[in-house]
C-alpha cells in the first residue's frame, strides 16, 4: 500500500498548491474572468475525469477533501475531454433545447467540406432578405468563401449562412437538407435544423451533448480551428464600420487557454457557448445552453476540469481478474485500462462484471467505476493456466524505474507496458490506481464524442 499512498500524498499536494495559487481568480463573471498562470505542479495533472454529480459535493477521502462541482447556471451543460470523449460533468445534456447562432458550426463544417475558403462567391437575392446580425451583404456583391466564414463565425452574421448555403447547393432549403443529412451521419439525436443561421424557429434545436459532438468533429479540421482562433478580421466592401469585426468569443481575450469557441443568442435560446481550451497537454470542450451568462459559465466548467482530474492506469494488459474475492482468477484483461479520475475518488475505483460471470469463459467485459460514476470497460480473455496466481488485491507498484507524479509535466512516469505487475483485480473490491506509462495513448472512453465522423 505504501506505493499508492505516496501516489495520492503527491497529488494532493499538487491540488493544495493549485488551490493555493489561485484562490483569487473566480469564474462569476467576465470582469473576474482573468485567470492567473497555473502554478508549477498543474502540468502533473496529466489527465481529466468522469461526469460529477450535480448536487454540490461528495463524500472525500482520506488526504483530498470534497470537490465541489462547478458553479453554473445554464439551463443544459457539459463538459469532456476532446481526447477521449469521456464526460466530466452533465446536466441537461440530452434535452433538445434552442441553439441560436451555434448552428454556425455546422454551417461552416459543410461549407468547407464542399468549397475551397479561395472561391468567389457572388450574393444572389437571399442574403439581404435575412435581419438580425449581418455583414449588410449586397446582391451582386462579389466575398470569397473564407470572408464569408470569418463574417459567420466571428462576427455571426446571418447573412453570410444563407450566402455560404446557397453557394454549396443553390438554396437555403437544400442546404437545411443537407445539414439534417449530416446530423443524422453524426447521430445527433436531439437536433434539427430549419435554418442555416439559428434564429428561434419551431423545431431548430440540439442538446448540449450534441453539440459537443459536432464541434469535436469540426475542430478535427485545421481551416476550422482557425477560424475560431481569430480575435478579428476586415472584409473589403461595404460600409467600413460593418466590414471590421471583433470575435463575438469573449473568451478569447478574457481566458488565456481558449482554443476557439462558437457564441449565440436569441430569447428563446438564451445565452449559448460552444468553446474549447487547452492546458497542460489537454483539451477540454464545454457547452452551456440557456445561460444567463454562457462566459463565466464555460470558464467555470474549463477550471474544474483542469484542475479537479488526473489520468491514472487502472490495470495493465494481462493482468489477473478474479470474478470475487477468493475466487480462482481465470481471466485476465485484454488491454491496459487507463481512465480520468476525479482527485477525490482516487481510492473508491472499483472493477465490476457483468451479471451472471462466471470466470473462465473470455469475450466479456468489465467496467471500472469511481463513486458511482462509470469510467471505461476493459475486455477479458481466459487466463492461460500456468499454474496459481496471487488472489488478493494489492496496489500495483510501478516497474522500470516508474514513479508517481511529478511536475515535469505530460502523462506520468511509471507503470508496466506489458503483462500484470503481480496483483489480481478482484471484482466488487477497491482497485488501487497508479501512473500511467509514459507515451501511453489516450484510451477511447465515449465512441459517440471521439467516433471517426463518416
Amino acid at each position: 500500500m505504501a506505493s499508492r499512498s505516496r501516489f495520492l500524498f503527491l497529488v494532493t499536494v499538487v491540488v493544495l498548491a493549485l488551490g493555493l495559487a489561485g484562490a483569487g481568480a473566480p469564474a462569476a463573471s467576465l470582469a473576474s474572468s482573468q485567470v492567473a498562470a497555473p502554478a508549477p505542479g498543474a502540468a502533473a495533472l496529466a489527465g481529466i475525469g468522469q461526469a460529477t454529480p450535480t448536487s454540490g459535493t461528495v463524500a472525500s477521502v482520506p488526504g483530498q477533501g470534497a470537490v465541489e462541482a462547478p458553479r453554473v447556471l445554464a439551463k443544459a451543460v457539459i463538459l469532456a475531454d476532446e481526447a477521449t470523449g469521456q464526460v466530466l460533468f452533465e446536466r441537461n445534456a440530452g434535452a433538445a433545447r434552442a441553439m441560436a447562432s451555434t448552428t454556425k458550426v455546422m454551417t461552416a463544417l459543410l461549407a468547407l467540406e464542399r468549397l475551397d475558403e479561395r472561391k468567389v462567391v457572388t450574393i444572389g437575392a437571399g442574403p439581404p432578405q435575412v435581419g438580425e446580425e449581418s455583414l449588410r451583404l449586397q446582391k451582386g456583391e462579389r466575398l470569397t468563401v473564407r470572408q464569408l466564414l470569418l463574417g459567420l463565425l466571428l462576427k455571426s452574421a446571418n447573412d453570410a449562412g444563407v450566402a455560404l448555403a446557397e453557394a454549396v447547393d443553390g438554396s437555403e432549403a437544400a442546404f437545411v437538407r443537407r445539414m439534417n443529412r449530416k446530423a443524422t451521419a453524426l447521430r445527433l439525436s436531439a437536433t434539427h435544423y430549419v435554418t442555416p443561421y439559428g434564429l428561434d424557429r419551431p423545431g431548430h434545436q440540439t442538446s448540449a451533448r450534441d453539440l459537443a459532438r459536432l464541434w469535436e468533429v469540426a475542430m478535427r479540421r485545421a481551416d476550422f480551428r482557425s477560424l475560431v482562433a481569430t480575435r478579428s478580421a476586415r472584409i473589403s466592401g461595404g460600409p467600413l464600420s460593418l466590414r471590421r469585426f471583433v470575435s463575438t468569443n469573449q473568451l478569447l481575450g478574457s481566458y488565456r487557454w481558449t482554443v476557439g469557441g462558437k457564441t449565440g443568442f436569441t430569447n428563446r435560446a438564451g445565452r449559448c457557448l460552444v468553446a474549447s481550451a487547452s492546458r497542460g497537454g489537454r483539451r477540454l470542450v464545454a457547452v452551456a445552453l440557456g445561460s444567463p451568462n454562457a462566459f463565466a459559465d464555460v470558464q467555470a466548467l474549463f477550471e474544474h476540469g483542469f484542475s479537479n482530474f488526473v489520468r491514472v492506469r487502472l490495470a495493465d494488459r494481462g493482468q489477473p481478474v478474479s470474478v470475487a474475492p477468493g475466487r480462482p482468477t481465470e481471466l485476465q484483461t485484454a488491454t491496459a485500462a487507463d481512465a480520468l479520475v476525479r482527485l477525490d475518488q482516487l481510492d473508491q475505483v472499483r472493477l465490476t462484471l457483468p451479471p451472471g460471470s462466471s470466470g473462465g469463459a473470455g469475450g466479456e467485459a468489465a467496467l471500472f467505476t469511481s463513486g458511482e460514476r462509470r469510467l471505461v470497460r476493459v475486455g477479458l480473455d481466459p487466463l492461460p493456466g500456468t499454474g496459481p496466481t496471487p488472489t488478493s488485491t494489492v496496489v500495483p507498484t510501478p516497474t522500470n524505474g516508474g514513479s508517481a507524479p511529478t511536475a515535469t509535466g505530460g502523462p506520468v512516469a511509471g507503470g508496466g507496458a506489458g503483462g500484470p505487475p503481480g496483483a489480481t483485480l478482484t471484482a466488487g473490491t477497491v482497485v488501487g490506481v497508479g501512473p500511467v506509462p509514459p507515451g501511453a495513448p489516450a484510451p477511447a472512453i465515449d465512441p459517440f464524442l471521439r467516433r471517426a465522423p463518416p
